[in-house]
């Protein structure tokens, strides 16, 4: 899908239903209120959560088409963000099964496991706000049928070194 046709489609979407609820986990409150800040500044619905308990309730409570789950808080294991996602993806009510999870790390050594696990999108920090809203407007857009494809895509698609990748400033 061009990046025009997918602009298109997610103003139509707008229109029709609002701005697109998006849920930003982080256990840092401040990273947690910046990355809010930002991804509402793009025109999402965004609310944020520095717990895992509170990002359960939240998902609950708004029922966010797109969860931002930060791998690197909780000392670096991402474990809680694993079992996040697990619990995301075994949830009965379809409206909570079928957000898209978008997992951020500190190493490109969990992108497959992450994929595996349910995930619909992977970032490595340190990244760009612009790279996290392309992700969530990738993740957003990409219909339900076509999710599992991805995943497998991305499983046996190689990732870039990180310290070869330059950022323009």
């Amino acid at each position: 899908m061009t990046v025009l046709r997918q602009l298109r489609r997610t103003k139509i979407t707008k229109e029709r239903r609002g701005p697109t609820p998006v849920l930003i986990v982080n256990d840092d409150a401040g990273a947690c209120a910046f990355l809010q800040r930002m991804v509402a500044s793009a025109g999402y619905q965004a609310t944020g959560a520095t717990t895992f308990e509170a990002a359960l309730l939240k998902i609950s409570q708004t029922l966010p088409r797109c969860v931002v789950l930060d791998m690197a808080s909780k000392g670096g294991s991402g474990g809680s963000s694993l079992n996040l996602l697990e619990q995301l993806r075994t949830n009965p009510d379809p409206r909570v099964s079928s957000a898209r999870a978008v997992l951020c790390t500190t190493s490109a050594k969990n992108r497959s496991f992450s994929f595996e696990s349910g995930a619909d999108g992977f970032m490595v920090h340190p990244f760009h706000l612009d790279e996290l809203l392309a992700h969530i407007a990738d993740v957003v857009a990409r219909p339900q049928k076509d999710r599992a494809q991805h995943r497998r895509d991305e499983i046996d698609r190689p990732y870039p070194d990180q310290e070869s990748v330059k950022f323009s400033q």
